[in-house]
């Protein structure tokens, strides 16, 4: 089974993995991205260690258009200033706890938008973080 999130972000957001290591860092979230990778540019299996265990999800970045017809009303996003990079991820819940975590920082960080199409809402912090706790336990079983 197929997952997937897709996080909306302005265009002037900072894409690097270097920001990331730090923002991550910065919220105390376990996550090390691996070092220059664009996510603006980059398609395809992202390295990451979480909790010193290397692992990684797919992302990519795909236009705000594609999706458009899919998400609900939302005032605080400008369609012509969205950028929107996907993450997708199989049965690994590992994959998926990773996909929040980076969701969370861009929301922390820099306003992001988290859309989950699956249940097809916004998720605010407090979701992200029940749903990175779920996908963790789960992964521990």
């Amino acid at each position: 089974m197929s997952m997937s999130l897709f996080l909306l972000l302005a265009l002037e957001t900072p894409l690097k993995t270097e920001r990331l290591n730090e923002a991550a860092k910065s919220l105390d979230i376990p996550l090390v991205y691996e070092s220059n990778i664009d996510l603006g540019s980059h398609s395809g299996f992202l390295p990451v260690t979480l909790n010193d265990k290397k692992t990684g999800v797919e992302t990519y970045k795909i236009s705000y258009s594609d999706i458009a017809g899919y998400l609900p009303p939302n005032e605080n996003i400008d369609p012509s200033k969205t950028l929107v990079i996907q993450f997708r991820w199989g049965g690994d819940f590992y994959e998926g706890a990773i996909a929040l975590y980076t969701a969370m920082i861009y929301s922390a960080k820099y306003n992001g938008i988290a859309f989950d199409p699956m249940s097809n809402m916004y998720l605010g912090g407090e979701q992200l973080s029940q749903g990175v706790e779920a996908f963790l336990s789960y992964a521990e079983e």
